[in-house]
């Protein structure tokens, strides 16, 4: 996926002078092309993420079509108090885009894991909320901000992931995308971001709907429609339990939803992502048994 928000960019670019693209010392030589062929256009202040923050509000209330890009904890985390008061607080057009998100970077440590970020985002009013699943959905997400007049946070993982629906010039991102639909209503398992992939793969197995959601925070009642028509309802999702999707959906819908996610505590583990979604009950076989065998709850109420 970041290779095609890359080619987003770089394509706005082309097409825009007042694009500007700022980066908080990263990428790895995502940029590189970039820098070369859009050098007026690029800004990197170094690992300074307030400033970067701050530098795309004062660029976007100039006129410019701003992007700043970083690995997200860097993204959404450590510069929170920028993006509330510069860029939310005055509703300015700026897309806030994060690498690596939830276990992506589980090598690096917890300093670089995004699984609270969802629910810091949904904390700021104005801030239209992006969690793609795949390479399509992620280009679409770009071209909804691009085209919005309000922030956007773009969550993606890093690169390799496999495309899972059809590319499609028309493609409406503010709707739950059907990965695979099911002819029986009794269950429906609804994620976003990278974890889709092995949530579609239980699904397909066990001819259970499976339901992307790359816009958390949509503004319609498409997903809320949808889950009506399914008895049995299971959020899956790489982010702690508490703030993200799932809970989310619950306070909006008013009913009872399962959550498979992270739990509610800081990880003091190191591994690639594979390892970490293994110890943490998301991996496939994880999936199957939460499916089969779901922890007990009352109310939605519960998890509130």
């Amino acid at each position: 996926m970041r290779n095609a928000i890359a080619q987003c960019v770089e394509q706005k670019a082309a097409q825009n002078s007042e694009f500007m693209l700022i980066t908080g010392d990263a990428g790895l030589g995502v940029w590189d092309n970039y820098q070369k062929d859009f050098s007026a256009q690029y800004v990197n202040p170094g690992i300074n993420e307030a400033l970067c923050v701050g530098m795309a509000a004062g660029l976007a209330l100039c006129g410019k079509k701003v992007v700043y890009y970083n690995i997200a904890p860097f993204v959404i985390m450590r510069p929170y108090e920028q993006v509330r008061n510069d860029i939310c607080y005055q509703e300015l057009p700026v897309i806030l885009v994060g690498t690596g998100s939830g276990l992506t970077y589980m090598p690096s440590g917890m300093t670089h894991y995004a699984i609270e970020d969802i629910a810091l985002a949904l904390s700021l009013p104005n801030l239209n909320i992006f969690s793609p699943s795949d390479s399509i959905q992620a280009r679409a997400c770009f071209e909804y901000a691009y085209n919005d007049n309000k922030p956007s946070y773009i969550r993606i993982p890093k690169a390799g992931e496999p495309n899972l629906i059809e590319s499609s010039a028309s493609l409406d991102i503010t709707a739950p995308q059907i990965l695979y639909q099911s002819n029986n209503h009794h269950i429906a398992l609804i994620t976003h971001s990278s974890i889709a992939a092995l949530v579609l793969e239980v699904g397909k197995k066990q001819d259970i709907s499976v339901i992307s959601c790359p816009f958390i925070n949509a503004p319609n009642e498409r997903i809320i429609d949808l889950m009506a028509q399914y008895e049995r309802v299971i959020v899956i999702e790489e982010h702690y339990k508490y703030g993200g999707l799932g809970t989310y959906l619950m306070q909006k819908s008013k009913r009872m939803i399962e959550i498979l996610a992270l739990e509610n505590a800081f990880i003091h583990l190191i591994g690639n992502q594979d390892y970490g979604r293994e110890q943490f009950g998301l991996s496939i076989q994880g999936i199957e048994q939460f499916i089969a065998c779901p922890p007990p709850c009352k109310s939605y109420k519960d998890y509130l």
